[in-house]
């Protein structure tokens, strides 16, 4: 699998660290470090703002599907695409 791809057990890591990267190189073990090398936090956190966007409506059909484009490129399966979809429904 490809280190650089989101799985559930890294999107719990940026959502315990409330995507703050700087918190988590202070605070996070070496599992953790790991774990996430190679992730593009940046580049996620993005996805995330566009996601929020998508759950308030406020895209547009074709942005929405550009969305959902990157949200499968970036996630390693389904599972993880869901679980991304439904954490960002909740914010």
């Amino acid at each position: 699998m490809n280190a650089h791809l989101l799985t559930v057990e890294k999107l719990a890591v940026l959502i315990k660290y409330q995507w703050d990267l700087r918190r988590f190189y202070k605070q996070a073990p070496a599992a953790e470090m790991a774990l996430m090398d190679g992730l593009d936090w940046n580049n996620l956190a993005e996805l995330l703002q566009d996601l929020k966007r998508y759950h308030h409506r406020l895209v547009s059909a074709d942005y929405a599907a550009k969305i959902h484009s990157e949200l499968l490129a970036v996630c390693a399966d389904e599972e993880t695409a869901q679980t991304f979809i439904g954490y960002a429904s909740t914010l």
